[in-house]
């Protein structure tokens, strides 16, 4: 069970107030993970929100964010609750901070898995939300997780999905056996992203590597502002700047629209 340590009670953002609470959700021997979670009632289902690059929210016992504020699915996440869903925003377990490409360990994996199931208690389908860096957690826990602990269907957003060189990870070099991934799979581009790791041209590349997928499709999406000018930051059309409801209307439209389980 997780230990709800805080009430948060405010707006976050314009629109209907939420209350979102700090949990603690047990995951492999020993570890925790702390996260922001919003249950809205009579949920449609549940998504977990992976922000990118580095991962460590640093969440304080109170719900304040350390880190990644700015990110496209921390600062969108009160908008999947205004839709129906059960939101739930990790931090990253304290045993793997300073592990590198923890991203692409079973650990890491297992932890989303526990994750998965603890949701499954609030929402029947449980999904999973990653957004550039995040493509490879999402990628390894949709290849390795089973039964309750797998995730109902993926969603990649500004992924960082096919090799361009060594200096940033890929699903394609770093998530091995990538044609085991099954579920319902969305990749979201941005058509203007200019980010080196995630050209919108890349998600018809990945497509093509979802062999095993029960379908995969691709949503290319445009508008949104110009931003601070830092290509692959979330201030730009790689964070989707600008367009928090389109992108999250995207999502939650294909979700609704998958076959019952």
């Amino acid at each position: 069970m997780a230990a709800v340590l805080a009430l948060l009670v405010g707006t976050l953002a314009a629109g209907p107030v939420r209350a979102e609470e700090v949990v603690e959700v047990p995951t492999r021997p020993g570890q925790v993970v702390r996260a922001l979670l919003i249950a809205p009632p009579s949920a449609k289902g549940a998504v977990i929100l992976l922000a990118g690059g580095h991962g460590n929210l640093r969440l304080s016992r109170d719900g304040a964010i350390g880190w990644g504020r700015r990110n496209l699915l921390v600062r969108s996440r009160g908008l999947f609750a205004d839709a129906g869903y059960v939101t739930l925003v990790p931090d990253m377990a304290a045993d793997l901070e300073g592990t590198p490409l923890y991203r692409a360990t079973l650990a890491h994996a297992q932890d989303i898995g526990f994750l998965v199931r603890h949701l499954r208690s609030m929402a029947g389908s449980v999904y999973l939300v990653g957004i550039s860096r995040a493509a490879l957690s999402v990628a390894k826990a949709a290849s390795r997780l089973a039964g309750a602990a797998a995730p109902d269907a993926i969603v990649i957003a500004s992924g960082q999905l096919m090799h361009v060189d060594r200096s940033q990870p890929s699903v394609e070099t770093d998530i091995p056996q990538i044609a085991r991934i099954r579920q319902p799979t969305l990749l979201v581009a941005h058509r203007q992203d200019v980010c080196a790791y995630s050209m919108p041209s890349s998600a018809a590349g990945f497509r093509a590597l979802l062999t095993g997928a029960q379908r995969a499709d691709v949503a290319v999406l445009s508008g949104g502002l110009s931003g601070d000018g830092e290509p692959c930051g979330p201030d730009s059309a790689h964070g989707f700047l600008g367009m928090d409801g389109e992108v999250v209307d995207a999502i939650t439209r294909w979700l609704e629209a998958l076959p019952p389980r």
